[in-house]
């Protein structure tokens, strides 16, 4: 097995293969760490991994690669390890502190929690509001602890507290704030339970309030309608500010993402479709299209499913008409640009779309090209061709517009307008219903600009069934109901 030390973790990049060994500056049997995963790998900078220590001991590692700042950010770590044990906040034991067998990178090696599950594990499988409530109570309770012991977390997510039962441990000391050891003030307060609350999709907004109330029964606050709606803003504010953080790095390389720029050309890929396939497809889209399925064919559009290595793909490439059409595009953001994004942002929110897995623009310098929209292929029907054939099973058009409603329902809370709601557009597949063709989607900032934009969706959407007044009348109602 193979054995690193500082300079060679260092040097490597995410590809870093596993089992690999590590010798810690200590003695006896106890020098040899053996790291079977990798949790994290921030290359250059940090590396988190599950191992073996002492041949028999199950630990977490975390080791400090950044040069310089490396003891800094070792020294943060183990001072919100002691912040929160003085507080008497449960959280994984340290086994050992010190440094690799050389000298240059400090690490802390923790007590893996066996039996454990994150919050978001926890939730993945939490199928009812009773069980997300569940899930969430003992963990906003273990938040109120934290913050009435003068302790905050700068970015405080659900992968942070771990449960077992009604047990709940947090973890990342780099991420403990001390307050001088003053409770936190309501602002305060609030805004970082605001951000814990903002980790979510908005459709767990609906049990915000009661979570509100265990909160304020733990600080002994009472909670009134103003509180409220003071959390609730700040929410929204902390969800849009991640959720610009977020498309950032879709366009950028980060741990999710590989972005490759040049003269001639921008791509932005989904790491994890890394693959020799996967490079000859973004080296020559074209070449795909032309042994693939047409799936349409037309003048500012054409698109295409393709295989790579089994996987069904599909490729839509954004043609120019003519020059006027060049000149028009050259300086805005490619079509398949924006699908890229949105097909992020409804991803972000729980809006089921496409997994988006490549985008690519032809430019020269700043001026923009073609350019191609790469996304997994969903097997189903959409809901023209489900209405048409169903159209006596009231069982099935029910259940096909109930999935329409969650969907124009999330749509709205958040703000976006489709700009084409034919029902070609909808796509139930694996009994989920999922939004396609983003590239005319607005995110709105202004209430009114976007209940305007939502309006003319509706009135397209109702246009898809002219002959169907039972259809249309179901649009209507949902019209109704959104206050609009």
């Amino acid at each position: 097995m193979l054995c690193y030390d500082t300079e060679t973790l260092r040097a490597s990049d995410r590809t870093l293969p596993t089992p690999f060994q590590l010798l810690l500056d200590t003695s006896g049997d106890q020098r040899v760490l053996t790291c079977t995963a990798i949790l994290r790998h921030l290359p250059g900078k940090r590396l988190v991994c599950r191992g073996v220590w002492h041949q028999r001991q199950p630990v977490v590692a975390k080791i400090f690669l950044a040069g310089s700042g490396a003891k800094r950010h070792y020294q943060r770590e183990l001072q919100g390890i002691e912040a929160l044990e003085s507080a008497e906040i449960a959280t994984p034991a340290i086994l050992f502190k010190g440094t690799l067998a050389d000298g240059k990178a400090p690490l802390l090696l923790f007590q893996e929690m066996q039996g454990y599950q994150n919050l978001a594990e926890r939730l993945a499988t939490a199928n009812t509001v009773d069980d997300r409530l569940a899930a969430m109570q003992p963990v906003v309770q273990l938040i109120a602890r934290l913050h009435a012991a003068g302790l905050g977390q700068r970015d405080i997510h659900p992968g942070n507290f771990l449960l077992s039962g009604n047990d709940v441990m947090v973890i990342d000391g780099n991420d403990i704030e001390i307050n001088g050891w003053q409770p936190l003030s309501q602002r305060q307060s609030f805004s970082n339970i605001a951000l814990f609350f903002a980790q979510f999709y908005p459709q767990f907004d609906a049990i915000v309030p009661p979570l509100i109330d265990v909160y304020g029964n733990c600080r002994n606050w009472p909670i009134d309608p103003e509180i409220y709606t003071t959390i609730q803003k700040k929410i929204r504010r902390w969800r849009d500010w991640r959720h610009a953080k977020y498309l950032k790095k879709t366009n950028r390389s980060c741990t999710a993402f590989v972005a490759q720029k040049a003269w001639h050309r921008f791509m932005a890929y989904d790491r994890t479709w890394y693959s020799p396939s996967m490079q000859h497809l973004l080296r020559d889209p074209d070449a795909y299209i032309k042994t693939g399925t047409i799936l349409k064919d037309g003048n500012t559009a054409t698109v295409a499913k393709v295989t790579i290595a089994s996987q069904t793909l599909v490729v839509k490439r954004y043609n120019i008409k003519n020059r006027w059409h060049a000149l028009r595009r050259c300086l805005r953001p490619s079509r398949a640009m924006v699908s890229w994004e949105n097909a992020h942002r409804l991803l972000f929110l729980g809006i089921r779309t496409p997994r988006p897995i490549a985008v690519i623009e032809e430019r020269w310098g700043i001026f923009r090209r073609r350019a191609y929209f790469i996304m997994a292929y969903l097997p189903g029907e959409t809901i023209d061709k489900i209405v048409h054939a169903k159209i006596d099973d009231s069982q099935a058009i029910k259940s096909c517009f109930d999935h329409l409603a969650t969907l124009i329902n999330q749509l709205a809370a958040a703000r976006i307008s489709h700009g084409d709601f034919k029902a070609t557009n909808f796509l139930v597949s694996s009994s989920q219903l999922h939004l396609l063709d983003l590239d005319g989607m607005t995110a709105h900032r202004i209430s009114g600009a976007f209940k305007r934009a939502f309006r003319n969706d509706l009135v397209r959407l109702r246009q898809n069934w002219p002959d169907r007044p039972p259809i249309s009348g179901r649009i209507a109602e949902l019209t109704d109901r959104l206050s609009l």
